[in-house]
C-alpha cells in the first residue's frame, strides 16, 4: 500500500487581520514561528488589490522590517508560516503560502493549515499534478466553484468544503472580507480575537495575546466566519455525522504553553499530565533530580517534580535561534539539530541519577541523542519518563510524525525501548490518563497516532482506503 504522506502536505500557523491594526500581523506570525519555519508569506489587501509576498525561512528573514512594505496602508491581510510535512520545503516549488487564486472576477487569497485525505478524484478530474500540495487542490476546487455566475466566496466554501475530508483551518480574503474556516472535525486549531477595531484570526490564542489583543473564542467545528464592512457573520458547513476529533498532540507538544486549545489552557494540561505520570511511572529509588527536555516538556517536568517531591534542575539548555528538531525534514538533519539546539549543564547532573522528562516519543532520534549527551556529561543513570504514550501510527491530518517504520514505538517492543534509547528505564503516561489531564469529552479528540483509531477514512494514492476506526 502506498503512503499518502508521499504527497506534499503542510501544517503551519495561519493568521488574519481585518482593520486598522493589520500591520500587527507580522508580530502574530512571529509568535506562531514554532508551527513552521521553512517559509513565510503575507497577502495584504489594498484599495488597488491584493499584494502577496512569500519567501524561504523564518518571518524575520522574509520580512526583516518591523513594518513590512506589503502591510503599509493595508486594511486586511492573511499570513502563513509553513512546515512541510513531506515533499519539497520551499517557495521555489510553489508550496509557500498564502496562494492567490486568479480564476475569478476578483483575486482570492488562501492560507491553509492541515492535510486533506480524499482529494484523489478531484486531482484526476481537474488534471492537478500528483506533486501539487493539498492547498493547491483546495484552491482549484474553490476557483472552479466560483467561476459559476453569481457565486460568492462564501457560497463556494459552503459548496466545496463539505465534500472534502481531512484537516483544514483556513484563512482567506477576497480583498473585501476576511474569512476563517475550521473543518467539521476541528482537527487543527483556529481562534478569533479583537484588537480595538481590528478582528484577528490565528491558529493559537498566543498570537492574539502577542499584539495585545483580546481572545474572543475558538471557532467551532465546521464554522465559517466572515468579517467585512457589514460586520461579523457566522455560519456552519453542512456535514452530517461529522465527529469532533481535535488533535490531542496540540496539547502534548505542538501548541505554545501560553495558548488555549479546545477551551483548555495548554499549560494546565501539560502540568496535569506531568503529575499523572508520577502515578503511572514513578521515579526509581535513588533518583536525584528531574530534568526536562526543553522547551516543550518543561511544564510536564515541573508537574512531575512537584508530584514526586524531587528537585527540578536545568540540566539541559536550549539555544536560541535553532528551530524545532521535530519539524526538521531529514532524520540526519534532526540528529544534527539536537546537538545544535541543546547542551548539557554538567554541574547540574554529573554523578546523579536523573529522571529525564519529555512530552512525547515519536521517532526516537532526539531522545537517543539527548541520552547520549547526558552519559557523556557523567550522569550516573538516566530514567526516561514520557508524558504521553509512544507514537505507533502515522498522522494523516497535518503533523509529520513519520511513517510506521520511522516510529520507534511501532518497531521496538515496549520492554526494549529503554535499551534501544540507551537509558536505564522508560515509562509512559497511558492514553486514558493523558485524556484525563487534557480534560473535556474523551471522545472529542483525535488519538489516531497513539491508538490507531482514525476518525475518518483515509484515501491512499493507489485507491485503497484506510477505513475509519470505531
Amino acid at each position: 500500500m502506498n503512503d499518502p504522506l508521499a504527497k506534499p502536505r503542510e501544517s503551519c500557523g495561519v493568521v488574519g487581520a481585518w482593520g486598522p491594526a493589520t500591520p500587527a500581523l507580522r508580530t502574530m506570525m512571529i509568535s506562531l514561528q514554532h508551527r513552521g519555519q521553512q517559509s513565510a508569506g503575507i497577502a495584504a489587501c489594498h484599495d488597488t488589490g491584493i499584494v502577496c509576498r512569500t519567501g524561504s525561512g523564518r518571518v524575520t528573514e522574509v520580512f526583516p522590517d518591523a513594518r513590512p512594505r506589503v502591510l503599509r496602508d493595508a486594511h486586511g491581510a492573511v499570513g502563513h508560516v509553513r512546515y512541510a510535512t513531506s515533499g519539497a520545503d520551499g517557495p521555489e516549488d510553489g508550496s509557500a503560502q498564502p496562494i492567490l487564486l486568479d480564476g475569478w472576477a476578483d483575486p482570492v487569497c488562501l492560507a491553509h493549515n492541515g492535510t486533506l485525505v480524499n482529494t484523489g478524484p478531484a486531482r484526476a478530474k481537474l488534471g492537478i499534478p500528483a506533486g501539487a500540495t493539498d492547498t493547491a487542490v483546495l484552491g482549484r476546487l474553490l476557483t472552479a466553484a466560483m467561476e459559476q455566475r453569481g457565486v460568492t466566496l462564501s457560497d463556494a466554501l459552503h459548496t466545496v468544503l463539505p465534500r472534502i475530508t481531512g484537516a483544514y483551518s483556513l484563512v482567506l480574503t477576497d480583498g473585501r472580507r476576511l474569512y476563517g474556516v475550521r473543518d467539521p472535525q476541528a482537527f487543527r486549531p483556529l481562534c478569533l480575537g479583537r484588537l480595538d477595531d481590528t478582528w484577528l484570526l490565528a491558529s493559537e490564542s498566543a498570537a492574539v495575546a502577542a499584539v495585545g489583543g483580546t481572545f474572543v473564542r475558538e471557532l467551532e467545528a465546521g464554522e465559517v466566519v466572515e468579517i467585512g464592512a457589514a460586520g461579523f457573520r457566522s455560519s456552519r458547513l453542512d456535514v452530517p455525522g461529522a465527529r469532533r476529533a481535535s488533535c490531542l498532540f496540540e496539547h502534548v507538544y505542538f501548541a505554545r504553553a501560553d495558548s488555549r486549545i479546545d477551551g483548555r489552557s495548554v499549560y494546565e494540561a501539560r502540568y496535569a499530565a506531568g503529575r499523572a505520570l508520577v502515578r503511572h511511572a514513578p521515579p526509581p529509588p535513588g533518583a536525584d533530580v528531574v530534568v526536562a527536555v526543553p522547551d516543550t516538556a518543561r511544564v510536564a517536568a515541573d508537574g512531575y517534580a512537584w508530584q514526586a517531591g524531587l528537585p527540578s534542575v536545568q540540566g539541559l539548555l536550549r539555544h536560541e535561534g535553532v528551530g524545532r528538531s521535530f519539524i526538521t525534514a531529514a532524520p540526519a538533519g534532526r540528529a544534527a539539530a539536537v546537538r545544535q539546539k541543546l547542551s548539557v549543564v554538567p554541574a547540574a547532573v554529573e554523578g546523579r541519577s536523573v529522571v529525564l522528562v519529555d512530552d512525547s516519543l515519536v521517532r526516537g532520534t532526539t531522545m537517543t541523542a539527548v541520552v547520549a549527551m547526558l552519559r557523556e556529561a557523567g550522569v550516573r543513570a538516566v530514567h526516561l519518563r514520557i508524558a504521553s504514550p509512544p507514537h505507533r501510527w502515522p498522522c494523516f491530518y497535518g503533523i509529520d510524525t513519520g511513517r510506521g517504520d520511522a516510529l520507534v514505538g511501532a518497531r521496538v517492543a515496549p520492554d526494549r525501548l529503554a535499551a534501544h534509547l540507551g537509558c536505564d528505564s522508560a515509562g509512559f503516561l497511558p492514553l486514558d490518563a493523558l485524556l484525563g489531564a487534557v480534560g473535556g469529552a474523551t471522545d472529542s479528540y483525535c488519538t489516531a497516532c497513539l491508538d490507531g483509531r482514525f476518525p475518518t477514512a483515509v484515501e491512499f494514492p493507489d485507491g485503497a482506503l484506510l477505513q475509519r476506526q470505531p
